[in-house]
């Protein structure tokens, strides 16, 4: 089935009967059973594949406190599943919860769909737990977010500056740890108060062993609690070891931490000390009785079935093993392990049985090179960045790997740009690959400089390429090269053309001027001593922009206005797009502006570095550190979204929705086609424009019920 075979629907109203019944569909792990479940009882979504179709299923639901002056709303487009830096992680039955920076919240019923939720905050998420089927999250400043299904949340502070890096739950009192010594209990999640303690460490994990709390914390503190509220310190002496993370194993509690640092205890009072054979800082923990691991930086260590501690990681992206990285939590969940770390790496461990040896597959392999440049040809958006990467997406959305010459696998590279017909990719020691479209590309054998490149432009009649030591190049062709002279030997790290001729920025603050085509160039003041990044004709205006917040614009390349963007961050990219321009910067900076003169911060998913940013028919793309890329839709797609398909089996509804990506919209529902009640909250988050949603009918089989989708974004 082709898209262009889907029954695009014009309306969106339809009466249950009309559609055929679709089968339900049930993923679970091999292995498994489906269980009943109580509480949080989720809409199901799957990823199914037919001929020419990728449906994408997928759930989202929208927190009720969501924050309407919101500019931006971000999506991962890599790494996959998400980039999101997994802080913390919990599961009630087959459902899990992950939290991390900036308000970012997922969750999956399978471990290989995860589903966004739009938070309202951008307060770092620290911990999390659930609490009698309540999930409770924990985080920056006293951040407390509540849900009793998947679809609302809420949330609210406990008017403190203090980090509540951790949450953990008995079945009477849900107990948050965090700095300063600070611990808050509750009875019910919603009013929480302050404990008093003797001890002044910052806490930073607690676990519950079903009754008993224990708390860990900085210069190896170990305390003890029976009901949350009276604390008392165990162990004293035993180590001056920070304590990064305290989990329950089923018969006992494991506390790991800096350089490779573990103890046990039956029941929290007496503890002892255990080799696990790591060396490096320790931030996850997790397991049964008889299954521990414990993860952290490039270290995964394994005890099973009483043998010895194993190592588990190696450098390699090798098979079954797992990859060296950063964790910061482990979740052991029905007799499988999900290792989650920085930028979304999700690692399931697979066996049959507890006797056999854990084997462990990456969730996704996508590109995590760092990305630092980025273009766009009229038909694909084009990344590039370490170890010779290449990436090109038709959409912004789905990303693919292109081929590079061997030769220039090593090479790190830096800009990326040209012309409709040729495309060049520079970088370390004078590589400069080309292409006449984006999944092949070429290198000459003799490169024409040895200098590091960056700068690329073509302004109409010869491609113009600049580097290290004040390197020119200048080509017709984009592979027989010219050296021009440059008056400078600053790094030139970006070049663009604009009416007047052809501009270059780099190191010191210096700013070139060429009006023949980049073979005669003049100096210009540039008022600063900043490095520049980049700069770009956007709309009516050149905008340069670089080091300490520094931003200059200028309408004829000679003279240079600065502005005060009120950041210190370093800024590397801009574009123009939907009337406003937009820069991009160290830290996650995101900075917009109607007038290039006044400047908001608004911020992204991450606090990852971005380098490039570039935007096409209203989406705006941004990549950077650690194979990073970003989407947000700056004009709404107008195409329809239509119920393209119904049906029921054994008590569950079964819809097909067709539209476009990042549409989200409202599933409603009426007997009467005059009272409509709200469903769920729903968004198309793959580049396919389709999505299946299955409900239960929550006993409604024998009722008429008309349905419809409502755009809500």
């Amino acid at each position: 089935m082709s898209n262009s075979q889907v029954h695009r629907v014009p309306i969106r109203l339809w009466c249950e009967d009309i559609f055929p019944v679709v089968p339900t569909v049930v993923l679970r792990r091999p292995g498994t059973e489906l269980c009943a479940r109580p509480t949080w009882r989720p809409r199901i979504f799957r990823p199914l594949r037919f001929p020419g179709l990728v449906m994408m299923l997928t759930w989202l639901g929208m927190l009720a406190a969501l924050a309407v002056d919101v500019p931006l709303v971000w999506r991962w487009a890599n790494p996959q599943p998400h980039g999101a830096n997994v802080v913390d992680q919990a599961a009630n039955d087959f459902l899990t919860v992950q939290v991390g920076e900036r308000g970012q919240i997922y969750l999956s019923d399978d471990w290989n769909v995860w589903s966004p939720r739009d938070s309202g905050t951008a307060a770092a998420l620290r911990g999390t737990t659930f609490f009698n089927g309540r999930l409770v999250v924990t985080g920056e400043a006293g951040t407390v977010m509540l849900a009793d299904d998947p679809w609302n949340f809420y949330g609210f502070t406990l008017g403190t500056a203090d980090w509540l890096e951790s949450v953990a739950a008995s079945s009477t009192v849900v107990v948050a740890v965090g700095d300063h010594a600070a611990i808050y209990t509750s009875t019910n999640a919603i009013s929480w108060e302050r404990v008093p303690v003797a001890f002044t460490n910052w806490l930073r994990s607690v676990a519950c062993d079903g009754t008993n709390f224990v708390a860990v914390g900085e210069k190896g503190l170990l305390a003890t609690s029976a009901n949350g509220t009276s604390w008392q310190v165990r162990a004293a002496g035993l180590t001056a070891t920070n304590l990064n993370r305290v989990t329950w194993l089923g018969d006992h509690f494991l506390a790991v931490g800096d350089g490779g640092k573990a103890f046990t205890s039956a029941n929290g009072n007496q503890w002892s000390a255990v080799n696990l054979g790591a060396t490096n800082y320790l931030y996850a923990a997790g397991g049964s009785a008889n299954s521990h691991l414990a993860a952290g930086v490039s270290e995964a260590r394994l005890f099973e079935n009483g043998e010895a501690w194993s190592d588990q990681t190696t450098s390699a992206w090798t098979t079954n093993l797992v990859p060296a990285w950063t964790y910061y939590s482990a979740l052991w969940n029905q007799d499988y392990y999900l290792l989650a770390g920085r930028s979304g790496m999700l690692v399931e461990s697979c066996r049959t049985n507890l006797a056999a040896s854990a084997e462990w597959r990456s969730l996704a392999d996508p590109v995590r090179s760092w990305l630092w440049g980025i273009t766009r040809t009229p038909t694909h958006f084009v990344a590039v960045g370490d170890y010779g990467t290449i990436l090109s997406s038709p959409d912004g959305v789905d990303w693919d790997y292109e081929l590079v010459p061997l030769s220039a696998t090593n090479s790190i590279l830096l800009g990326v740009g040209g012309n409709s017909n040729l495309l060049l990719a520079v970088g370390s020691q004078g590589t400069i690959l080309w292409g006449t479209n984006t999944y092949f590309w070429q290198t000459n054998v003799l490169r024409p400089t040895t200098n590091d490149l960056q700068g690329v432009c073509y302004d109409g009649e010869q491609f113009i390429v600049t580097g290290g030591n004040g390197t020119v190049l200048t080509s017709a062709s984009g592979t027989n090269w010219t050296r021009q002279v440059a008056p400078t030997s600053a790094f030139l790290m970006s070049v663009a053309a604009y009416p007047d001729g052809l501009v270059a920025v780099g190191s010191g603050g210096t700013i070139l001027t060429s009006v023949d085509h980049g073979t005669n160039w003049t100096s210009r003041v540039s008022g600063t001593t900043n490095w520049l990044s980049q700069v770009r004709w956007l709309n009516d205006r050149l905008i340069a922009v670089g080091q300490n917040g520094c931003l200059l614009s200028s309408f004829d390349g000679v003279h240079w206005l600065s502005k005060v963007t009120g950041t210190t961050a370093w800024l590397n990219a801009s574009d123009y797009a939907a009337g406003t321009w937009f820069v991009v910067g160290n830290l996650g900076t995101v900075l917009a502006s109607t007038d290039a003169t006044n400047w908001t911060s608004s911020g992204t998913l991450t606090k990852k570095s971005l380098y490039g940013v570039i935007s096409q028919d209203g989406l705006l793309v941004t990549v950077g550190t650690e194979g990073t890329i970003l989407r947000t839709r700056l004009i709404p797609d107008p195409a329809p979204i239509a119920i393209a398909g119904y049906g029921r089996s054994s008590g569950m509804n079964v819809f097909l929705f067709t539209g476009a990506t990042d549409q989200q919209f409202r599933l409603q529902a009426s007997a009467d086609l005059t009272t409509w009640t709200d469903g769920a909250l729903l968004e198309f988050l793959d580049g396919s424009g389709t999505l299946i949603y299955v409900e239960d009918t929550g006993g409604r089989e024998d009722q008429t019920r008309f349905y419809r989708a409502l755009r809500v974004r």
